[in-house]
């Protein structure tokens, strides 16, 4: 049963922030449980209304000083996308027989 109405709704997006640590937070959260799953990568978005480019560039930086590898993504009207990847980059040395 839904039991918030939508003038309520209205008024939770008019107020509506998104620090910078929940980003990092729910980032965290997100390649954690996609990792789990087997996952090596996932995509992630920003809304529009709430983050920035300045933080969306300084979360990207983070995550590549890390060791990952980040591609921003075409944005739409409501999203800034991220593609994050953790998949090995090199090929496996190869050893030749004998």
């Amino acid at each position: 049963m839904i039991d918030i109405t939508p003038e309520q709704a209205r008024a939770n997006a008019a107020t509506a922030t998104h620090p910078v640590e929940q980003y990092y937070a729910d980032l965290n959260n997100s390649i954690r449980v996609c990792s789990l799953e087997g996952k090596h990568k996932i995509t992630f978005g920003f809304s529009r209304a709430l983050a920035s480019e300045a933080l969306v560039d300084g979360v990207v930086n983070q995550l590549l000083r890390t060791g990952y590898s980040v591609e921003r993504l075409s944005s739409n009207d409501e999203q800034h996308f991220i593609r994050i990847s953790w998949e090995h980059t090199s090929e496996p040395v190869k050893l030749s027989g004998g």
